[in-house]
Formats: C-alpha cells, structure tokens, sequence
C-alpha cells in the first residue's frame, strides 16, 4: 500500500497500537511483529489516507523507508531507559520523517522531566505526556494535550497525498480567527534554532496572489512554537498576521475578516 506512513515505536508492549487506535486508525493486517492501520484524516481542511504502522518492541528490525512522522511511547522510568533512549536517538538519524513526538505518561519527578526533555530538543521531538490535561485557562487558550495533541501534531503536517476542500465561506471567518488566539499564550517545546522563518513565511504568503494554503497549514505548529519567543505585543501582531495568512490562502477575500 502505498500510501504516507506514521511509524508507532514503544518500548511497552501494547502501547504502539494503544495510539494507534486512538487516533481513530483501523487494523489492517499484522506481520510479524508489525501491525498496520489505516487512518484516514478528515479535517475542515483537507482530507489524506494515512498507514500506521506499529511496533512494539525496539529489538525488532525497524523499517524505516518512507516514514513521514515517527512517534515513540517510552517509560523513561524503566531500569534499561539509557540504553532504549540511545537507541530511538539513532533511530530518528535514520529518518527522513519531518515530525518527532515523544510520549509517555505524565512526569512528575522534576528532575526527571528535565532529563527527557533534554533529550527531546537534543533530538528535535516534542513531548507528549499522555495523560496530561490542561488547566481552566489553558483550555481556553486552546493548547491540547495527550491523544489530542498528537492528532493535532499530525493533522498539521503536509501529507503528500493531501486533498484540500473547498475554499471558505463567510460563515467560516470566526473559526480562521479562532488560529490567531492560539498564539497569547504557548509553550516553547522544541530547539529554537531549528525552528522556521516565521516572518518569511507569512510575508510570501501575504505578498502572493496564489498563496499555498497547504505549505501554510503545514508550517502552522512550527510557527506557533516560533511566536512562544516572543513578547506578548508582537505575538498578538503575529497572530493578526497568521490570521490574514490562512484567510487569503484559503481563498476568502480580506474584507471579511477586516474590523
């Protein structure tokens, strides 16, 4: 099947295809010891079909062709924990995959925490804690947590096979804007040095009559990572701009959306 691929990793058995299924994939087969799934991404901006694989044990010999996203479950508490890190460290230089997320449950020891999170900007993942939720206020802030996040991490990418919908209505404005509220208040979760050109970005897609909305939405989350260094003011002028990005990529005329 050829189709773009999300490759699951655990160092707990049953974990990969605990993910798997709650993101909404469905078994298709099993090998060995790989599982596939079919995910198909049905979002209000594109649809994309998607195989997830997983594996629930790194001793296995991992296929590592034509994987666009790898996502690892590992227990940074286990007595081998050193030795699994290093190998899901060589295992990402194997990759050509363009989205990292590490999970596993919620951290409590700090010290801990700040170990994996090391690991994780050395690395270029974003941690995920699975079990994870967020406060009354950053609810409204709408940052996600857990499966969500990792739904929303994929979501963001730009599959190859991606299909975009029909281009906006009037109707659809408030949610456009409801893209510039997620940049008041988010965390920093990656290697500052390797994020994107923000402003470059938006300043091609403004200055551009036909203006990519799929490069757009598959850079929004690295752009979102990008505004947390910012201050609050230029966040705020940021995410009026990422507003009028998205809007005139999607093909809605700006006067709609004007104050």
């Amino acid at each position: 099947m050829n189709l773009p691929r999300v490759l699951i990793v655990s160092t707990k058995e049953g974990k990969a295809k605990e993910i798997a299924e709650n993101i909404g994939a469905e078994r298709l087969s099993e090998e060995d010891d790989i599982v596939d799934y079919l995910w198909d991404i049905d979002n209000k901006y594109y649809t994309s079909q998607i195989l997830v694989r997983t594996i629930e044990s790194i001793s296995y010999k991992i296929p590592v062709e034509g994987i666009n996203a790898l996502i690892v479950y590992h227990d940074p508490q286990a007595n081998n924990a050193d030795q699994e890190l290093e190998y899901l460290a060589s295992l990402t230089n194997s990759l050509t995959a363009e989205v990292f997320l590490f999970s596993c449950n919620t951290i409590t020891d700090t010290l801990l925490r700040d170990k994996v999170l090391n690991w994780c900007l050395h690395n270029k993942f974003e941690l995920v804690e699975l079990d994870q939720t967020g406060d009354s206020e950053s609810d409204t802030e709408g940052n996600k947590y857990g499966i969500e996040r990792i739904i929303e991490a994929l979501h963001a990418h730009t599959w190859p096979n991606i299909v975009l919908k029909n281009k906006p209505c009037v109707d659809e404005t408030h949610e456009v804007n409801e893209i510039g509220e997620q940049f008041e208040n988010i965390r920093l979760t990656r290697d500052p040095s390797e994020r994107l050109h923000m402003q470059d970005i938006l300043d091609g897609i403004l200055g551009d009559e036909n203006a990519d909305f799929g490069e757009l939405f598959g850079q929004f989350m690295a752009m979102k990572e990008q505004a947390a260094s910012l201050p609050s003011n230029e966040r705020r002028v940021m995410a009026e701009q990422v507003v009028t990005a998205f809007w005139k990529a999607m093909g809605g005329d700006l006067l709609e959306i004007e104050d």
